[in-house]
């Protein structure tokens, strides 16, 4: 309306009269576009080198809160990358709860394997171990093969590195139940949780670790050799513990928590795992 009063002749003095409007409301310049230049860059920035994040993960990356990124989010029709459609689970009918849950760090550990191909076609093997509690990932081994002295090594590394876990949970694949590695874990005094067959679901914290890894590392580089996997893998692996919020444990990253529990004091263990020595 001042603008158009202006058009006439009139000082914007003299048009602040004519209309009855505030000249400190006329001159008032709206900050939230300003602001919001240098927010989206911000977020921008974020979602680039994470594409696969939602608004509260860019929200956290990106210093701001939860409802001024969403604000910005919708507005600015943010999207994720593209994600592979999943298959619906059947719900478990047989039992709600998984054994030996984790109560405490280096309570239970679990582990898998996933496949991958280089760029060249040829096949490789990632082993990740996971502390179920922390959401910590202890270690990703990528390897062409895999035999029980590969696992029995790597886990060695790693319990070297911080204490060994109570149990460790896997599937029945024949890397996990070879002789040599059991005989292995139970000289650590380490128990094993296997799962039930055909029921990946019931170690469900290592299968959803697994879809991040695909989603957010695998689907997105082409490994020219196995050093590049290793190396690549690595940094996510490590970007994964120290930079990425993890939703379970109110966003705080499996690193910053599992530094909090640290500070707390571990409850006295009240299960002996099968293999444990007394």
């Amino acid at each position: 309306m001042i603008e158009h009063v202006e058009t006439k002749g009139l000082s914007q003095r003299a048009a602040c009269r004519y209309t009855g409007i505030s000249r400190a409301v006329c001159r008032y310049v709206l900050r939230r576009p300003a602001q919001d230049v240098q927010f989206l860059e911000k977020m921008r920035t974020a979602a680039r080198a994470n594409p696969r994040y939602g608004y509260r993960r860019v929200a956290i990356e990106s210093g701001l809160g939860f409802g001024r990124c969403w604000r910005l989010w919708k507005r600015y029709n943010f999207k994720i990358g593209a994600q592979r459609m999943r298959k619906p689970r059947k719900k478990d009918q047989t039992t709600s709860l998984r054994p030996q849950q984790a109560k405490y760090p280096n309570h239970v550990w679990t582990y898998d394997i996933l496949f991958d191909r280089l760029a060249d076609g040829r096949p490789f093997k990632t082993l990740s171990v996971l502390d179920e509690f922390t959401r910590e990932c202890h270690g990703i081994l990528v390897a062409t093969s895999m035999l029980a002295e590969d696992v029995i090594v790597f886990l060695d590394e790693i319990m070297k590195k911080r204490s060994a876990p109570v149990f460790l949970r896997s599937d029945n694949g024949s890397e996990f139940t070879a002789e040599a590695v059991q005989t292995w874990l139970a000289n650590k005094n380490v128990g094993p949780a296997f799962i039930p067959p055909g029921q990946p679901w019931k170690n469900g914290f290592i299968e959803s670790f697994h879809d991040k890894f695909r989603d957010e590392c695998l689907q997105r580089e082409w490994f020219s050799s196995l050093l590049d996997a290793q190396v690549v893998i690595e940094d996510w692996r490590v970007h994964y513990n120290t930079r990425r919020p993890h939703s379970s444990l109110g966003y705080e990253t499996p690193a910053n928590f599992a530094a909090q529990c640290v500070t707390q004091i571990q409850p006295a263990l009240t299960l002996i795992p099968t293999g444990h020595k007394n």
